[in-house]
Formats: structure tokens, sequence, C-alpha cells
């Protein structure tokens, strides 16, 4: 990787951005595990028809698989947060990788019901650590000014992996069929591990590729300084209202970004009549907008602080804006009259969630510090509870009132979620 390359003297301390190094090479390490994380989820999406008809699936039963997995993944999420917290981000997200890459090949093998069901529960479980171990990894390697930033950096790999995953889903599906999918993305999950083992650690102070003054300039404005590990105080955490708004809000939030996950392939191939091939060109640009979001919206966010501007200004009006521009392109996709005219308005709307999605992130370390894995694990615990839910409902939903209804019926929650941002206050942290 060589040496990192410095703009500035290490004596800029306190201009975001300057200093730029190793930090940011492990980012993009991560931007890389968080694209395989959501190619990994997203594959069974594109290949949904396929696989309903070769295991004899209905629409809610295909749901369920998604729902399982998002159960497992929530119910990991707080032990997860504690464990990263413990372990730090280098082992817990080696094993988590190893534990979900060798799910995804279980995939394929399975053909009952329920086996593929317990499968994808414990592809979920092994999956969940994921996120915690990134938040935990944004406290210690990104000094404060840079929260959003790296929160963006950490989490839009996640959301570049459903842009790209229908194009290669479908060329190796009509290639070698729907199995070698999961083999496949498998055996590129298990190599990234290991190469994040290789490279990542806990805390910069561990890693001997680092310079002194990307060390010196990451200590002194990081908002974590102990060294000692203690336990997130949950009794003091549960009686806050806060740590309640952050979590219901992204129960909304993900129970929307799933319904999108799960369902817009099929969607767009029963309600709009696309073909599998115009489908997975289709599908990628909802998923190109949201990426695009989450990329800027951390250096939004930083930038709005940089100017003055309150915690709750530049965490919560982004992600209020988001939701409200969410809203409007729902409705106006559901009436879309041509197909490419609601791809457009679909576009659109899951674009916008990527201001909620990283503020949140970005909020749940301000609000955590040290105990960020905690916070995050408790915010992603509400939010996979949400995504749980998602592919039964809606897909009960498209079954009984159709699609068009699916889609107006989304917009509800999102005013939910609105109120509940301005609970959140992220200007103070919790302890």
């Amino acid at each position: 990787m060589g040496q990192p390359v410095y703009e500035a003297k290490s004596s800029d301390k306190t201009q975001s951005g300057k200093v730029v190094g190793l930090r940011w090479w492990l980012a993009l390490l991560f931007f890389l595990i968080g694209l395989i994380a959501y190619m990994d989820r997203s594959n069974i999406a594109i290949i949904a028809k396929p696989m309903m008809e070769d295991l004899n699936m209905n629409k809610v039963q295909f749901g369920m698989l998604a729902s399982l997995f998002s159960l497992g993944y929530a119910l990991s999420q707080i032990p997860a947060g504690l464990l990263a917290e413990k372990f730090g981000a280098r082992k817990i997200v080696f094993y988590a990788l190893v534990w979900w890459s060798i799910f995804t090949g279980l995939t394929a093998l399975v053909k009952s019901h329920g086996l593929i069901g317990l499968v994808r529960f414990l592809f979920g479980v092994g999956e969940g650590p994921m996120y915690p171990g990134n938040a935990v990894f944004n406290t210690y390697w990104f000094p404060k000014q840079e929260k959003g930033r790296a929160a963006s950096a950490l989490l839009a790999g996640s959301y570049f992996g459903p842009v790209i995953a229908p194009i290669v889903t479908v060329t190796i599906y009509q290639s070698l069929g729907w199995k070698a999918v999961f083999y496949i993305f498998a055996l590129i999950g298990l190599l990234v591990a290991f190469v994040w083992y290789a490279i990542g650690r806990n805390r910069p102070e561990e890693h001997s590729w680092i310079s002194k003054e990307e060390l010196s300039y990451i200590i002194e404005n990081r908002t974590v300084q102990k060294k000692s590990k203690q336990t997130a105080p949950w009794g003091k955490f549960l009686k806050n209202g806060r740590f309640w708004a952050l979590g219901l809000q992204y129960f909304v939030v993900l129970y929307i970004v799933t319904f999108f996950l799960v369902w817009l392939p099929t969607y767009l191939l029963e309600a709009r009549q696309f073909s599998l091939s115009s489908m997975g060109f289709a599908a990628s640009l909802p998923w190109l907008c949201i990426f695009i979001t989450v990329m800027t919206g951390g250096a939004l966010s930083d930038s709005l602080l940089k100017k003055g501007k309150s915690k709750m200004f530049a965490r919560g009006a982004l992600a209020i804006g988001g939701l409200v521009v969410f809203s409007i392109s729902m409705y106006l996709a559901a009436y879309a009259t041509t197909p490419w005219m609601n791809v457009l308005w679909l576009t659109l709307a899951l674009g916008s969630l990527g201001f909620p999605v990283v503020t949140s992130w970005a909020a749940a370390v301000d609000l955590g510090n040290e105990y960020s894995g905690s916070v995050s694990g408790w915010m992603n615990l509400w939010g996979n509870i949400g995504a749980f839910l998602s592919p039964i409902l809606c897909g009960w939903l498209a079954e009984t009132i159709g699609w068009e209804g699916a889609l107006l019926v989304s917009i509800l929650p999102i005013i939910v979620a609105i109120i509940l941002w301005f609970g959140v206050r992220p200007d103070r942290s919790l302890t």
C-alpha cells in the first residue's frame, strides 16, 4: 500500500480533511466489505422468480426468507455491539464476514423450505456484527470533524452493492444458473475476510503503517480519549427518550429500504412488465441514487457543522428533508403512467433515504461516543425489526391490495419517522 500521502503539516490539526492517510485506505476496505455484504443480501431478490419456481414458493413464503435473515440480523445487533466494543472491529468484522460467506454458499445447497429458512436466519446472524464494528471503527479511527464523512465512506459500499448486484447476478444466473450466484459470492467474501484481518487494526495506535502525523491528528481530535474498556450504561440509555427515538426512526428507514431490496425486481417484472435483462438495469438505478446520497450526505452534514450549525440541524434537518422527498416521490411513483417514469420516481424516492441513513449512523456515533457499538447496535436492532416485518407485510400487501397500494402505504410510517427525528437531538451524547 506504501506510505500515506499528506496534504498538510501535522500542525494543521483542526483543518478537517487536510491530513489524508491510512484511515481512509481502511475506510475503502470497509467500503468493499459493505459492497460484498449487500450483494450477498440482495442477490436473492434478483433471482427471486427462478428460485421461487425451482423451490415451489409463493411471494409470502419467499418474503419469509428475507424476514428470517432480518430477524437473525436484528437479534445479533446488541451482542455484536458489546463484542465490538470489547474486542474491536478487526476480529468482529473478520469472523462475521467468514460466517455470512459460508451461509451464503449454503443457501444454494438446501432445498426444503425449513432448512433454507434456517440458513437465511443464520446468514443474518453472521452479517449482523458488521455495522456495530463499523461504528466502533469510526469512533477510534476518525476525528470528530470527520464523523459524517467517515460514516458515508463506511456505509456507501452497502448501497453500491445493489447497484451492480442486478447486473452481476443476472450475468452469473444466465451463464451458470441461480445456485452459482451464491457459490461465487461466498468465495469472494472469504477472500476479502482474510485481507481485512491482515490489514485492519482496532485502533490507529496499533497499526505499524500509520505515520506519526496522522496518528497525532486522529488522537488529538477524536471524541473518545479513554483507553479502558467499560460496559455501556444500558440502564441509563433505556431511560432516555432520545435513545428510543433514534432506534424507532431507523425502524422505519430500514423497513422501506428492505422493501426496495427484496421486492423491487419482482415489482418491476410484474407490475411494470420489464424483461429480465432490462429489469437488471432499472433495478440498479434507485440503488445508484442512494449510493450517491450516502456518499455525499456525510460530507454535507460535516460541512453544516463546520459552518456553525448545530448537530440537530446538520444531522436532523438533512434526515427530515430526505424523508419528505421520499414521501412525495413515492406518491408520484405509484401513479406514474409509464414504466420508466415510475423508475425515475422510485430512484428519487430511494435516493432520498440516503440522507436519513447516513445521518442516523453519524448520530449513533455522536450519541454513543465510546459506546457507539452499543448505541449503533440498538439502532440497528430496531432497523432490522423493521426489515424483518417488511418482506412479509409488503408481500402480503402486494397480494391483497396490489403493488400500487403497497407503494402508497409505505408513505405512512415515514411521517412517524419525521416526528421521531425531533426527539433524537444528537447535539450531546447520552453519557
